[in-house]
């Protein structure tokens, strides 16, 4: 009896490591970018080079961003929201809903089902639309954008 209550007690403080760390990672927490965040970086290049499992920095991001106020990426825009849909132009379901915090960044470590393909639309705080035409398989924005793509710009 005190054999397996002690066998118990050893699984339970290992399940509670277990646990305690993955937290710690940020991969299982359900986390989004906010208006009045600010604790997230202004970065160039991809945001999930660090955001990721071995990446070195908090939270697994599965869409991150950054979103400027203009195209030529003077500044970053704050007060915008970035929206991703199953249809071109904002038509089908709304799959994910993020806004972009004061440092300009929008992210989040909540898993995102981008199946074939998701639309990504981006509304500024003065409520400009702009739509990205063709579909997205992944959540790193950065990683197109400011690289072989125009930046992210909301204005």
């Amino acid at each position: 009896m005190k054999r397996n209550i002690f066998i118990g007690l050893i699984l339970t403080v290992f399940s509670a490591f277990v646990i305690q760390s993955c937290e710690e990672n940020g991969c299982s927490k359900g986390y989004d970018s906010n208006a009045e965040g600010d604790e997230s970086k202004k970065m160039v290049g991809d945001c999930m080079n660090c955001h990721s499992p071995n990446g070195g920095a908090g939270g697994c991001f599965r869409v991150g961003g950054t979103a400027f106020d203009s195209i030529s990426g003077s500044g970053a825009t704050q007060g915008a929201v970035v929206k991703l849909y199953t249809q071109p132009n904002g038509a089908g379901d709304l799959i994910i809903t993020l806004t972009v915090d004061r440092s300009g960044n929008f992210f989040t470590t909540t898993p995102v089902a981008f199946g074939n393909g998701l639309y990504p639309m981006i509304i500024s705080g003065t409520g400009i639309k702009r739509y990205m035409p063709n579909p997205t398989t992944i959540g790193a924005c950065n990683s197109c954008h400011g690289s072989i793509n125009p930046k992210i710009w909301a204005d």
